[in-house]
């Protein structure tokens, strides 16, 4: 992946439905060379889909933590990714036995309680459980967030 590729993500990345005239016009080449490569990204895995991300004011996101038992990591992952629809992503991290999800619902009852029945489904595979309610959104560049800062003057700043 070349400098031109890198652009074309960081491009897309904020709007996924920019034409390949578009793509060709903001790098300096031509509209089948933005196919070209918007094609080759694609066919590496890079680009993997595109969403359309729809940001409503009630939704609720909760992210859930779980350090599962060393043999119980598989059952926990099984069950989060399979029963839980409000379930949006799940990742493991480098930390041993280490589960991080991402869970978004328009209902604090709802998503409360999905939380509370993972623990429960699951309690003799986990060792640490926390779960938390987000209350802002600072940055997501997929969504669309921008972080602004207010100055001490009111102000809004770029970072």
């Amino acid at each position: 992946m070349d400098e031109k590729d890198k652009q074309i993500l960081n491009l897309i990345k904020g709007n996924a439905r920019m034409s390949y005239q578009e793509i060709g016009d903001a790098l300096g080449i031509s509209r089948v060379a933005a196919k070209k490569r918007v094609t080759k990204l694609e066919s590496e895995g890079i680009i993997r889909q595109y969403n359309t991300y729809i940001r409503r004011d009630d939704e609720i996101t909760m992210l859930i933590d779980i350090i599962t038992t060393p043999d119980g990591f598989d059952r926990v992952l099984d069950y989060v990714a399979t029963r839980t629809e409000d379930v949006r992503q799940i990742f493991t991290t480098i930390k041993e036995h280490h589960i991080h999800i991402v869970a978004v619902s328009t209902s604090s009852q709802k998503i409360n309680y999905m939380a509370k029945i993972i623990r429960k489904a699951c309690i003799n595979d986990i060792e640490e459980y926390h779960a938390r309610t987000v209350r802002e959104i600072i940055k997501d560049v997929y969504g669309g967030i921008e972080y602004e800062r207010k100055s001490e003057s009111g102000t809004v700043t770029d970072n």
